[in-house]
């Protein structure tokens, strides 16, 4: 037990929070740079700790532990402060009219954060930095396996003059940890098994404390005929048996094309049998060693046997070797808990559609692999799978892009961390209204009259009932006398409100960066003279990215649009001044060397809202 009482550290971390935030995020970011700094100075001994204290070899531990750890911080430093950035957003002119709404993102206050012992850096660390760029202070929770890595941990951030209290390393028993939920942090964030998951949830919830779950899975890989086949095999070798099969996006179900299979199968065997089980450098593997995960693996090996499930390979699970079993039933414990070990479970499909009801049977959806040389297919398969992450033509490494959303659905947990959603998840959104009408009284202030209600009812059948041409003019009328009822105001509002739709090139993502300029200077790039501009949210699966500018005064005016695809907060562009990301402006003007001129893409704001289509072109 630790000398410093649960109630205790939560005290001192409310004292170190308020600290923490009275800073700018500019001073957040320079003190969480050093940390960075401090962690790759030690890289070295971190290995070899995590080595120690997890059985894991000495590559995974530096590449899956210290880089993905290093890189998803170096990348808060430089996008934190933004993404974190207050931002407007739309109302409406007809209900809101001379109001402006805005959000702002502010911290839980204490977070509670649960680590895991499989990647005992990255799973603890990651998540500990977002929440203090959002500017809270956590109690990190390491698993009482890796108390070397706690101990490294809270020694960083020393070395890194980090405020005392700040950051708080536990390497706790689970009734010492239990305590940390029960003196009420603000915040709880878990990675971990779903049992484990769902106990601590539920003791969060009694006291009414948010919670964010990453819990484990049984991860499909589904496997065309038409893959490479190389490729497929090595990359399903990997997925497999990674760290001794304890990662939680390891591949243990692998869902095989019928004529495949026997051509699949005894090549993937012969690769395994040339596998080395052990830790630091002498090992491909690394080892199991919990002896209570041995024994737990062993028994469901066990009982998918005795169900009549078919033994590939010669390996034993009670000694941590690597296990690939053809034919496993669906009620098979493999197939049905939680699997933390080298075991992979093989069934095959006739059909894609077929594949895909297997591939979703799972109680687990955390994430997902299909494989083929169809990327056409590979996307809709990966939209059909219930999982919270998906790869095509790759496995697990996906999760290491700190832009990129990462969670998982139904027994795996929920909420998402990595990128924005990360810091997101790490704060609470705040909403406010600014009313800038001169008017001394609104419309659905007392008193409560049948007129206001007529008027009220008129507006609703002419927003909401079929339209025609006839039941138009009636609509038309009615909003007239609404908007009399609302005042003047209301109609000024709608004069000149200014909706942009984006066209987006395929297989968009990022964020769409709008410049709204009134005159040819500074037009299409310079943010300092556009009167207007700003990013949208990230785009999704949609062909159209809807943007609501708001009101402008009547004028001529330019637009220019481009995909911040890297998500940098600007327009990269090649040695000769060429956008490198998709770009377009109003007007949608002919492409010819070097940017398009503002007289090719002016338009007229007058008295009327304004939808304005552009096209975005990779150049």
């Amino acid at each position: 037990m630790s000398p410093i009482s649960a109630g205790e550290r939560i005290a001192r971390a409310r004292t170190a929070q308020i600290a923490w935030t009275s800073i700018s995020m500019r001073e957040r970011t320079h003190a969480l740079a050093r940390l960075r700094k401090q962690i790759a100075a030690d890289r070295e001994q971190l290995v070899d700790v995590i080595v120690s204290d997890t059985g894991k070899p000495a590559l995974d531990a530096l590449g899956g532990d210290v880089l993905v750890t290093l890189e998803i911080m170096r990348y808060y430093e430089r996008h934190a402060q933004r993404m974190l950035a207050s931002r407007r957003i739309p109302s409406g002119p007809l209900f809101f009219p001379r109001c402006r709404f805005s959000e702002h993102f502010e911290p839980h206050g204490t977070a509670l954060i649960f680590g895991p012992a499989n990647y005992p850096l990255q799973l603890c660390l990651v998540p500990a930095v977002t929440a203090l760029y959002a500017g809270n202070a956590v109690i990190l929770k390491v698993s009482e396996k890796t108390p070397s890595v706690a101990r490294l941990i809270q020694e960083a951030a020393n070395k890194a003059a980090l405020p005392a209290d700040l950051l708080q390393v536990v390497c706790a028993d689970p009734e010492e940890a239990g305590q940390l939920v029960d003196a009420r942090p603000d915040f709880v964030f878990f990675t971990g098994s779903s049992a484990n998951g769902r106990a601590v949830a539920a003791r969060a919830a009694a006291l009414g404390i948010p919670t964010l779950l990453e819990l484990g899975g049984s991860d499909a890989a589904l496997v065309f005929a038409d893959c490479d086949l190389e490729r497929t095999i090595e990359g399903i070798l990997y997925g497999a048996f990674c760290n001794a099969g304890q990662v939680c996006v390891g591949v243990k179900r692998l869902i095989l094309e019928q004529p495949l299979f026997e051509k699949f199968v005894e090549a993937l065997v012969h690769r395994t049998a040339e596998l080395r089980v052990g830790a630091g450098h002498d090992g491909d593997l690394g080892m199991l060693t919990s002896d209570s995960a041995r024994s737990s693996l062993n028994a469901q090996v066990q009982d998918a046997l005795s169900c009549g499930a078919r033994l590939e390979t010669a390996g034993s699970p009670a000694k941590g070797m690597p296990i690939i079993l053809s034919n496993v039933p669906s009620h098979a414990r493999l197939l049905q808990e939680e699997v933390f070990g080298p075991v992979l479970c093989i069934q095959t499909f006739a059909s894609e559609q077929e594949g895909i009801e297997l591939a979703n049977a799972s109680p687990y959806a955390l994430g997902s692999s299909v494989w083929t040389r169809d990327l056409d297919r590979g996307r809709h398969v990966a939209q059909s799978l219930n999982a919270g992450v998906c790869a095509i033509n790759d496995v697990i490494r996906n999760i290491a892009n700190p832009h990129a959303a990462f969670g998982g659905n139904a027994s795996s947990g929920y909420g998402r961390y990595h990128g924005a959603h990360g810091l997101r998840a790490f704060s609470r959104i705040k909403t406010v209204m600014e009313n800038r009408s001169s008017k001394k009284h609104e419309i659905n202030w007392f008193p409560l009259t049948r007129k206001k209600y007529d008027g009220l009812n008129s507006l609703i059948e002419l927003l909401h009932r079929p339209r025609g041409l006839l039941s138009a003019l009636r609509r038309a009328m009615r909003i007239i006398t609404f908007a009399g009822l609302l005042g003047s105001s209301a109609v000024q509002a709608q004069a000149a409100h200014l909706i942009l739709q984006v066209k987006l090139p395929a297989g968009a993502h990022g964020r769409v960066a709008y410049l709204l300029f009134n005159s040819p200077r500074g037009f299409p790039q310079d943010k300092a003279k556009a009167v207007m501009h700003g990013f949208s949210d990230p785009v999704g699966q949609d062909s159209v990215k809807t943007i609501d500018v708001g009101d402008l005064p009547p004028g001529r005016y330019a637009a220019s649009v481009y995909l911040d695809e890297n998500d940098n907060g600007k327009l990269d562009s090649g040695l000769l001044g060429i956008p490198k990301e998709p770009v377009g402006a109003s007007n949608n003007p002919r492409r010819r060397m070097g940017p398009p001129h503002f007289e090719d893409c002016t338009f007229n704001m007058s008295t009327s809202p304004s939808s304005l289509p552009i096209q975005l072109v990779r150049p």
